[in-house]
């Protein structure tokens, strides 16, 4: 009798053991699902503030080339062109006739023009421009979204030689071992020396590499 129990006991343990290891793997497998789910929201979001962040600096820099017919060299002159330039805003007073230019009308004084400037600031990033976004300030430009240290973008302007043609380039780029930092990427597929940026130093492009 006491064999009987002692067997029935040893079954439950066994039961129990079981079921306690089904539920362990199960939470393991959960674990690593909502793990995975949350590194790649998190991951997601990180990379929409930096694509924008890019964006924001294409502008500047556009801008700036508009202006003064190449990209700004360092953060400190776009941030300076962004924050004290403006662009020069020409208007035609008068009528062109249809027989004459616009050109044609000034030299003969039927057409003037007047010429006004409207600041970098208030023309590319206007409240439009900046809708939903509160909190945004001109000096973090350079900082990289998430960088722990107050990393700023690699930062690359000049010229090169495209066809027998020179042509003005730019290029600003982030690193996933700084935008990524402080997650824990061991077991995912991501070089951390590779990364998203805008602008070639090599083409004659002002395209980001996320796809655009």
């Amino acid at each position: 009798m006491k064999r009987q129990i002692d067997k029935k006991i040893m079954k439950l343990g066994i039961k129990i053991g079981l079921w306690l290891v089904v539920c362990l793997l199960a939470f393991l497998v959960y674990n690593s699902i909502a793990s995975k789910i949350n590194f790649e929201e998190e991951t997601k979001e990180r990379r929409a503030q930096v694509i924008q962040r890019l964006k924001d600096l294409r502008v500047a820099q556009l801008a700036h080339k508009s202006v003064n017919s190449s990209y700004a060299k360092t953060f400190e002159d776009l941030l300076n062109f962004v924050k004290l330039d403006s662009f020069p805003v020409i208007k035609a007073i008068g009528t062109v006739p249809d027989t004459l230019s616009e050109e044609e009308a000034v030299q003969m004084g039927i057409v003037s023009r007047d010429t006004s400037y409207i600041s970098v600031q208030d023309s590319i990033f206007s409240p439009r421009y900046l809708e939903g976004r509160p909190g945004f300030s001109f000096d973090n430009l350079p900082k990289i979204p998430f960088g722990t240290n107050g990393e700023v973008f690699e930062f690359e302007a000049g010229e090169i030689e495209k066809g027998k043609v020179k042509v003005k380039v730019f290029r600003i780029f982030a690193k996933f071992a700084i935008i990524y930092a402080g997650l824990d990427t061991e077991n995912e597929a991501i070089d951390l020396e590779d990364g998203l940026g805008v602008g070639s130093m090599s083409e004659p492009s002002t395209s980001g590499n996320w796809g655009e």
